[in-house]
């Protein structure tokens, strides 16, 4: 069967609407795919004009890790057909599953495989005021990276040794025939999308924004790390990420796929305890995010903190960015005038004002109308979601706690509480 200068072979996926071959490109005698859409619904405008306009949108977003367009045709039954790269290694869904099938356990390296290269390719579909409203495993596809290309991680991630993308393969995002264009629509829009992976707002008619693709996101690594192989604390954190990601209101999820990321990045960057992996597969020791000593970190060198964490921390979760990320506020000093209440949501900390070298002390979150917020310690670093920060100073001085939250408008509320540490 022939389609335009496309030698259509064998069929590699049928959908509700359209047939996908696997097809010959004679003029550049490439191997494509060719998405065609079903005789009968070529007839119906409504459609028709749709499955065009997957085309046109799959255009717009400019991405390594979306699966790029290459011609819009139609047959000489007027059927019109999408030109697409051809992922040659299958969809994730199909890797997954053979995987588990052999025993496998997704391990954090398997995890970011994942998390980065589906961040990236939403993100792009999000710059071009889409909302893909179909994220799944299945419209996840493998293809084969291209010689001149480096391998999918990004030059500010560390190489991953994951079973299950391999270094000379890449992500692609596929599959946009759902797809909402925000810049011309509402947002209302119908039930659509993968069973499983379809977000609370898709169920039926209602509103529905970038955050809908935040719940997809989530739903897609949170099937990827079923039993996944993850130390405990490692595990506990990643479950808090994607429980916000879940949250079935979309104003307590992350407001966009930077801010999502960089929380998962965090939970699966917490120290892997010696031994928990095979020596095959265990981390580089000259890797930072492995390294359980902040101190020894690559960077610049920081001076010893004056401060220590008391015993009554031991398993809480340490987020370097954790929820400050959301809009890079804990990247930003207290000097800005940031407000402890809003509405019905407020910050306080409830805590020593004086305390001696040595002496524990702790200090409460008050927190009301949120359910995440995060500290930021003396030391340096920054807990989420605790109840309790408690802290043994090791000299005198001043220091400051910080507690931070966002409303669930996104609105900043950021508490501080001063301590004076005094000499024994």
């Amino acid at each position: 069967m022939q389609a335009g200068r496309y030698q259509l072979q064998e069929v590699i996926g049928v959908g509700s609407f359209a047939t996908v071959h696997r097809a010959r490109d004679e003029h550049l005698d490439d191997t494509v795919v060719v998405k065609i859409l079903a005789e009968n619904h070529s007839l119906n405008p409504e459609i028709r004009e749709r499955f065009i306009a997957e085309g046109r949108s799959l255009r717009r977003v400019s991405s390594p890790h979306v699966v790029s367009v290459h011609d819009i045709g139609e047959s000489d039954r007027q059927q019109p057909y999408l030109v697409l790269a051809h992922a040659d290694r299958g969809t994730l869904a199909q890797r997954v599953t053979e995987l588990r099938r052999r025993g496998w356990r997704p391990r954090r390296e398997d995890l970011l495989a994942v998390a980065r290269p589906l961040a990236a390719a939403v993100a792009a579909v999000h710059r071009a005021q889409l909302v893909h409203r179909d994220l799944s495993p299945g419209n996840v596809l493998l293809a084969s990276a291209p010689a001149q290309e480096e391998p999918q991680q990004t030059q500010e991630a560390e190489p991953l040794a994951s079973a299950l993308v391999s270094p000379d393969e890449r992500l692609l995002l596929a599959d946009l025939g759902m797809c909402k264009d925000l810049a011309m629509n509402s947002g209302l829009t119908v039930s659509g999308g993968t069973s499983g992976f379809r977000p609370p707002e898709q169920q039926g008619t209602g509103l529905v924004d970038f955050r809908a693709d935040i719940w997809a996101m989530s739903a897609v690594l949170r099937w990827v790390g079923e039993e996944a192989d993850l130390p405990p604390e490692m595990d506990r954190a990643l479950r808090r990420v994607l429980k916000r990601g879940l949250q079935t209101d979309p104003r307590r999820r992350y407001p966009d796929v930077a801010a999502w990321l960089a929380e998962v990045e965090q939970a699966l960057a917490l120290p892997v305890p010696p031994g928990h992996y095979p020596p095959s597969v265990t981390p580089r020791s000259g890797d930072h995010i492995h390294s359980a000593d902040p101190e020894k970190t690559e960077g610049p060198r920081r001076r010893a903190s004056p401060w220590k964490r008391g015993l009554a921390m031991v398993g809480v979760v340490l987020l370097a960015a954790a929820l400050g990320l959301l809009g890079g506020y804990l990247l930003r000093g207290s000097e800005q005038d940031v407000p402890s209440s809003s509405a019905d949501v407020s910050v306080a900390i409830d805590g020593p004002e004086e305390v001696a070298v040595g002496e524990p002390a702790t200090f409460t979150a008050q927190v009301e109308g949120v359910d995440s917020w995060v500290w930021v310690l003396p030391t340096g670093g920054h807990l989420a979601d605790e109840e309790e920060a408690v802290l043994t100073p090791t000299s005198p001085g001043t220091a400051e706690v910080v507690l931070r939250t966002h409303t669930p408008e996104g609105a900043e509320l950021e508490a501080s509480h001063t301590i004076d540490v005094t000499e024994e």
